[in-house]
């Protein structure tokens, strides 16, 4: 969208954000290009240039990518349910232009309710981000916040990802010690 250093920074914390959920056997992830670009597409739009902003575009991407799973688990059930036609086909090859017509009937759809579910979603979340904009747009804005920041928050997906009982807990202990260490004023 012209800003390459912003996409790549919002690409890199959704990633780093969902390491934690690595698709293994039948798990659908979060669905992170949704996510993305959404989160670009609101920054686009607004002409966000600050990272206190696009951090709001940021957290207005992440609905996208739980709709998105929903979306993909609906999508694979109708999969589910054409792939007993062509298994019908296969046993009994009647007529030559099923598989065709399967295939193509599939595509349209995934791609129609793909799209659909992008444009509404993204359409409302922009409208909800303009809303937050203009009642909280000047005190976003003069916080003090780094991409490095935000990728550190984000990278405890990867390390959730290690699934080690003694890790989660110690980043439990270090966001409370910072918790409190903030509070106080200390941090």
């Amino acid at each position: 969208m012209g800003d390459l250093e912003t996409s790549l920074q919002v690409a890199i914390f959704y990633e780093l954000l969902w390491l934690d959920f690595i698709p293994v056997g039948t798990f659908i992830p979060p669905h992170m290009t949704a996510a993305t670009f959404t989160a670009l597409l609101i920054s686009n739009y607004y002409g966000l240039d600050t990272l206190p902003l696009v951090s709001l575009a940021l957290l207005a991407g992440l609905p996208m990518a739980w709709f998105g799973t929903r979306l993909e688990r609906t999508m694979r059930d109708r999969l589910n349910r054409s792939y007993g036609g062509v298994l019908q086909w296969v046993r009994k090859p009647l007529d030559t232009g099923v598989p065709g017509r399967l295939l193509i009937g599939t595509l349209a759809s995934k791609v129609m309710m793909n799209w659909l579910f992008f444009m509404v979603g993204a359409g409302g979340l922009a409208l909800l981000t303009g809303f937050a904009l203009r009642q909280y747009g000047p005190d976003l804005a003069s916080l003090k916040l780094t991409w490095s920041q935000l990728l550190i928050a984000s990278s405890v997906g990867g390390l959730l990802a290690l699934r080690l009982r003694s890790l989660y807990l110690s980043v439990a202990a270090g966001a409370f010690a910072l918790g409190i260490l903030r509070f106080l004023g200390i941090f």
